[in-house]
């Protein structure tokens, strides 16, 4: 009887220390979840959710103060490696902006103004019979209607004319690759980088706020203290005071300063970082862009029809009136530009002139590099009547 006693107080004992073992929380051991709290959805963990969208900004200042720093950088190397003095170092630090960004752009448009010249003579054939394919349909509708044109008829005619005019040179245009906007392309590519160069340069001699400033920074009053910087109160006005980057870009700014340039310059204007006291360097570069309009109209016929001073009975385009208009437009902003920005330094002057003036001599000798094809002008119509007139034996001739 001692043994099945003993062996049932021994599994006694075994299994009160399980119970007690099972009982007792181990922290190392994570519990399994109750089948009810897993199918229950309300005790699930949720991640509070936020009324507001998470957006990442995109700023262009960054860019912007890296590109002037740049031509900052580029222009104080070339004044310390060439020893030059700064009126000479500012034409060379144009022609280094200027050469390498103006060239290729300016041989593309020559290009393409050659090819497109070469297709005048398939152009004025295609006018000439889309003109006669219209006054046939004209006439048939005359005699249909046995009544003359109205004005109303003759301006419903010259509307279809030059749509069709219009269409067929667009569709030539473009499988020759001559597109009318290859021609102003070029000239937006190389803005930014002259317009980087110019800030760059106003800010190292503390000029007013340009228009890369204006655009970005806006207008505003400058903070307290730029006085003692070294800034003028000419560059003081128009600087605006921010926070973040805007506030970094400005004191940026204010870093590239260069006092030397106060005796950097020569003859009537020592000082770069002052205006032009004779006012000679604002009117000179009115000049120098004025020549390089006048120069885009190569005959003289061009430069009648940019004066309005063509003939009356001269038919103009339409597709060319709208270049008319735009180089009107173009020939004002060059007379006004002078005096509108006499009170800027003559740093700023000097860097305009030299990079406008050496892009008129690259577009000159690029055009006599690549002359313009001799085209055979159509001829009048009192020229057209009689090509040949032959003559029998023993007449007289006329």
């Amino acid at each position: 009887m001692r043994g099945p006693k003993g062996t049932s107080s021994a599994f006694s004992s075994i299994s009160r220390r399980t119970f007690l073992t099972l009982a007792t929380p181990n922290p190392h051991v994570t519990p399994f979840p109750s089948s009810r709290t897993r199918s229950s959805p309300k005790h699930r963990p949720t991640l509070p959710l936020s009324n507001h969208h998470q957006t990442r900004s995109f700023s262009l200042i960054p860019i912007l103060e890296t590109a002037i720093t740049a031509s900052q950088t580029l222009l104080s190397t070339l004044h310390t490696a060439t020893c030059t003095p700064w009126y000479l170092t500012i034409p060379l630090f144009a022609l280094v902006i200027t050469l390498p960004s103006r060239l290729p752009t300016t041989v593309l448009a020559r290009a393409v103004a050659v090819r497109r010249a070469k297709l005048a003579p398939l152009m004025r054939a295609w006018a000439a019979r889309v003109n006669h394919e219209l006054a046939k349909i004209r006439l048939q509708q005359q005699q249909q209607q046995n009544e003359m044109m109205s004005t109303n008829d003759i301006a419903v005619w010259g509307l279809k004319y030059r749509a069709a005019n219009l269409a067929e040179k667009k569709r030539r245009f473009r499988r020759w690759g001559v597109q009318s906007w290859k021609d102003w392309v070029p000239s937006l590519v190389v803005f930014p980088l002259w317009i980087t160069g110019i800030e760059g340069l106003r800010r190292m001699c503390g000029g007013p706020r340009g228009l890369l400033g204006r655009m970005v920074f806006g207008n505003g009053e400058a903070p307290e203290g730029r006085d003692e910087a070294g800034v003028t109160g000419a560059a003081v006005q128009g600087m605006g005071g921010g926070e973040g980057e805007i506030g970094e870009a400005l004191v940026g700014s204010l870093s590239g300063l260069d006092p030397s340039l106060a005796t950097g310059g020569c003859l009537w204007f020592p000082d770069l970082t002052a205006a032009d006291p004779y006012h000679v360097l604002p009117f000179a570069l009115s000049a120098v862009l004025l020549l390089n309009l006048l120069r885009t109209a190569h005959t003289g016929m061009g430069i009648r029809s940019l004066f309005n001073l063509a003939e009356k009975n001269q038919i103009v385009l339409v597709q060319n009136k709208w270049r008319l208009r735009v180089q009107r437009a173009l020939l004002m902003v060059a007379v006004a530009v002078g005096p509108m920005t006499m009170d800027l330094p003559a740093a700023l002057h000097l860097y305009w002139i030299c990079s406008a003036a050496l892009t008129g001599v690259q577009t000159e000798i690029i055009a006599r590099l690549m002359p313009m094809p001799k085209t055979v002008t159509p001829a009048k119509r009192t020229q057209a009547v009689e090509l040949v007139r032959p003559t029998r034996e023993g007449t007289k001739k006329p």
